[in-house]
């Protein structure tokens, strides 16, 4: 599987882009920065699976429907938890800030489905690709994820402050190669992280523990645009920092 990166920031700033990765052609994760992929990769995505329901993280979902209009030639899935699904529909997608694309039929169907995606069960995705949600500390019925695919495996913390389950149960898998954990603010406003569930670099390294797997390589992303040299040199070797644009193979 090929994991891609649009978007890897916390925050959107001048070239800042919010979360949106790919996986594979046909999957996007999160749609923060959806728009930024060009016209062909957006109509070409079966789903989007999203982490949670924050605006970052879902801003341009509305404009990859509106883009894709009449170019599909089937409904554009969206998966998440019950929570997630329910604040897109109700504050979002509600034919009020946004047109309910749910309810608009074409002569191929809807332009829109929503899955509400299973907790700590595997569920298959288009392009071969597994995947487990699992709850996080984070609102707006956030989910971490851990995706298997080709004899490889991959965990994705999504917005997080501390949590233990998703490293528990990934550090299981001798198949783990990758650990994608969010750090938004550096260590001297811990505080801040803390009240607002996320994470700074000494709380990351405590996820890292809990995972306990050494072996495999660290990403922090999710960084605040502002204070990113900060919390990049605090977090220094001990994980790499991804950028808008790179490309991985799980």
């Amino acid at each position: 599987m090929n994991f891609r990166v649009i978007g890897c920031e916390g925050s959107r700033l001048e070239d800042s882009r919010p979360v949106s990765m790919l996986l594979g052609s046909r999957v996007m994760l999160d749609a923060g920065s959806a728009g930024c992929v060009p016209p062909e990769i957006q109509d070409g995505l079966d789903t989007v699976l999203l982490t949670h329901a924050h605006l970052d993280h879902v801003l341009e979902l509305g404009f990859l429907l509106d883009n894709t209009s009449g170019f599909r030639s089937g409904p554009l899935t969206v998966m998440g938890s019950r929570a997630c699904i329910s604040i897109v529909r109700e504050h979002y997608m509600n034919g009020r800030l946004w047109p309910d694309f749910s309810r608009i039929t074409t002569a191929a169907g809807p332009m829109l489905r929503y899955v509400e995606m299973p907790d700590l069960e595997w569920f298959r995705l288009p392009g071969g690709i597994e995947a487990m949600a699992v709850p996080v500390n984070h609102s707006a019925g956030a989910r971490g994820f851990i995706f298997r695919s080709g004899g490889a495996a991959m965990v994705y913390s999504g917005d997080t402050g501390p949590t233990e389950e998703i490293w528990r149960r990934a550090g299981e898998m001798p198949e783990l190669t990758m650990a994608w954990v969010e750090c938004s603010f550096p260590d001297r406003l811990r505080d801040l992280a803390m009240v607002s569930d996320h994470l700074c670099p000494s709380l990351a390294r405590e996820q890292m523990a809990l995972l306990g797997r050494p072996d495999v390589a660290r990403f922090a992303f999710h960084l605040k645009r502002r204070l990113r040299d900060e919390t990049v040199a605090e977090l220094g070797a001990d994980f790499r920092i991804p950028a808008n644009g790179d490309g991985f193979v799980l």
